[in-house]
Formats: structure tokens, sequence, C-alpha cells
């Protein structure tokens, strides 16, 4: 997995750290986000530039996270919550954690998009709200694309940094790449099954509340 989104943007250039970017606010668990550090350590031998990366990386992101902006902005906030009370468990989102998003949101407005860039799991769930209150996409892009391009200088200046002053750092860099990405793989799945075994819980306590009810 790692060799091949390594092969894509050795091959394709900025459109291939643009597309793997895509690729990892579509499927969290995929550590395409390891090409910027990597895209970094290009850059100290000349291959890349730093800004460009950072920019390709931070509208790979923004597009990216249309995924999840556009099925709230064009369901709206309270049909989208319904849509996860059934599908959910799929993308380990909860509606009360999209409603407790979506009253941080109202106070912070666009801003809160821009913060949550550098946060795995928040710039995701942060674009739900966005979407469900109404924030025009024109706004959501830029706000989307400044936070995470400002991150990916941050990575890929760490990787610029690491090439020229630890070499010995780089040549472990894809290990650890594939490293990530089992244990991201694993957290999904383990966030998955937490998520499914609450659903249960609460289902039952639900019925069981019922049926006291009704016998009452």
């Amino acid at each position: 997995m790692t060799e091949w989104i390594i092969q894509i943007v050795q091959q394709f250039g900025y459109l291939g750290i643009f597309l793997m970017l895509i690729l990892a606010r579509v499927l969290p668990p995929v550590p395409a986000e390891t090409v910027i550090p990597l895209a970094g350590m290009g850059a100290a031998t000349g291959e890349f530039n730093l800004l460009l990366v950072a920019l390709a990386a931070g509208a790979g992101s923004a597009v990216g996270e249309l995924v999840w902006y556009l099925p709230a902005h064009w369901m709206g906030r309270e049909r989208f919550e319904a849509f996860l009370r059934r599908h959910g468990h799929w993308l380990t989102v909860k509606p009360e954690q999209v409603h407790r998003a979506t009253e941080w949101f109202a106070r912070r407005g666009g801003v809160a998009v821009l913060l949550c860039q550098p946060l795995p799991g928040l710039r995701t769930l942060i674009s739900v709200p966005a979407g469900a209150c109404g924030l025009p996409m024109g706004v959501f892009l830029l706000y989307a694309t400044a936070g995470a391009a400002l991150w990916s200088l941050v990575l890929a200046g760490t990787g610029y940094l690491v090439r020229v002053g630890f070499p010995w750092i780089a040549d472990w860099m894809v290990p650890g790449a594939l490293v990530l990405f089992i244990v991201l793989l694993a957290a999904y799945v383990l966030r998955l099954v937490r998520h499914r075994r609450a659903n249960r819980r609460d289902g039952r306590r639900a019925a069981q509340g019922g049926v006291s009810r009704s016998g009452g």
C-alpha cells in the first residue's frame, strides 16, 4: 500500500500529492498523508518545492472533505443525523458527535474548519456541520485549503529538515509509513467494533425503557 502511494507521487508529482490527499480524506485509514514528509525530503534534493507541496496537499485535502460536506449540505442537519443513526457505524460517527460539532461550529464559523485541519477525525467531523449549517462551498474550500496547506507545510518542512540534518532517519520513513497504515487500520476496526457495541447497548436500553413504560 505505502509503496504504491509513493510510486503515484513519484510518477505524477504535485498531481499525485493532490490525488493522494483526496484519498486520505475519503478513506481515513489510508496513510496517504505520509507522502507529505516524503515530498518534503524530495524538496531537499530539488525534486519538489515546499510551497507547492503544501498547496497541492491543502487543495487535495479540501476537495476530499467535500465527500463529508456535500451530503450534509444537501440533506440538512436533521436528515443527515437520521442517516447517521442508521449507517453511522461504518463511518464511526454518531449523531451526538455531529450535534456537538454543529454547536461548536455555530460559535466559531468557518474558522473552525481552518483550526481543525491538523486534527485527524475532527477535520472530517467539522465538514458535516459546515455543510449542514449552509456554509457556502467556496468559503468552506477556502478555509479547508488554508488550514490543510499550513499543516502540510509543517509536515513537508519536517521531512525537509530530516533529510538535511538527519539522513539516517529518512531510511526509516517508508517502513514507518507501513506501520502507521497498520495502526490506523487497527484503530478504525476497533472504533467500528466499539461503535456497533454501543449502538446495540443503546438499542437494548431503549427497548427496556419502552417495555417498562408500557408495563407501568
